[in-house]
């Protein structure tokens, strides 16, 4: 017998026979439409694929044309406010949230309050953003409702530009996503507890435990949910398209609805592919920047 007829004698073939349909419906859902954005970002397209469709080489030309793209660039500056403000909001609410959860003691009321802050997940996002909407109704909302108890004048704070994408931020108050509240808890489970213990009788107060313990063994899930979040935000337009459509004016604008509005209602889909690949590009600089800096600590 050939060396060769040896070697692949010696290959288990059943797991790769297993996984073939899902490396094949990755490439065609997943993989094949990147490498066709990073491709047509160089085309002046109409989205066919034949006939008497636009597909004419550009070049850079709709990078160039982007960044001199006032809308495009007001965008990423609403999406720098988005990222920063939901870093902070994120790293810090759920993480409380799971320590209060964790240092009950009590294994079944624990359970309870993590099932209560999970429930949600369940109710469509889009009932979410329009039960906001309602609150901030100028005539009907919530919001302008507890005002003129105190007969204060009504705020439209979606349709001001200075107070719109606080508005928005404040959307989803207190800010306890069940996803990022389970990965802290599943982090402070992992915590040995004899660490903890051991902080205890040497006379440590609580909070120098958490300090001292908690937080810097919990780094893979802080640099796990700041990655997530920062990519989160990048992609996030649902909310805004659904509450001020970007508005207004241009005030709450983010690259993925640009992107949309210049797909589906100018039909320049060379130019969307161009915004999806710069968008491809941020998230990733940002994933490489938190895998650096994370990495950086973890050396020190």
């Amino acid at each position: 017998m050939s060396k060769e007829k040896k070697f692949f004698k010696k290959i288990n073939f059943a797991p790769y026979i297993m996984i073939l349909p899902i490396m094949v419906l990755l490439a065609i859902f997943a993989f094949y439409p990147i490498v066709l954005s990073i491709v047509k970002s160089m085309f002046r397209w109409s989205g066919t694929f034949g006939g008497d469709g636009i597909n004419t080489f550009v070049g850079f030309n709709n990078f160039i044309d982007l960044f001199k793209d006032e809308i495009f660039l007001q965008s990423w500056g609403n999406t720098l406010f988005f990222v920063v403000t939901g870093a902070v909001i994120n790293l810090i609410f759920p993480f409380l949230c799971a320590l209060l959860i964790f240092s009950i003691g009590n294994e079944k009321i624990s359970y309870r309050w993590r099932v209560a802050f999970v429930a949600p997940m369940v109710v469509p996002s889009m009932v979410i953003f329009l039960l906001w909407q309602f609150i901030y109704d100028v005539d009907m909302g919530v919001v302008n409702n507890v005002l003129a108890l105190f007969g204060a004048k009504k705020v439209d704070l979606l349709g001001n530009p200075d107070s719109v994408k606080w508005a928005i931020r404040f959307m989803g108050f207190p800010w306890v996503g069940g996803t990022y509240l389970l990965i802290y808890i599943a982090g402070l489970s992992g915590i040995d507890n004899s660490l903890r213990e051991a902080a205890r009788i040497d006379g440590a107060s609580p909070l120098r435990r958490i300090f001292a313990i908690d937080i810097p063994l919990s780094k893979p899930q802080f640099k796990m949910i700041l990655t997530l979040s920062i990519i989160g935000e990048i992609q996030d337009f649902v909310k805004i398209q659904t509450i001020t459509e970007g508005g207004p004016g241009y005030s709450s604008y983010l690259p993925g609805l640009y992107m949309y509005k210049v797909a589906f209602d100018a039909n320049e889909y060379g130019k969307a592919c161009a915004i999806g690949v710069t968008m491809l590009v941020v998230m990733l600089f940002a994933s490489f920047l938190m895998n650096v800096i994370f990495k950086k600590e973890d050396i020190d």
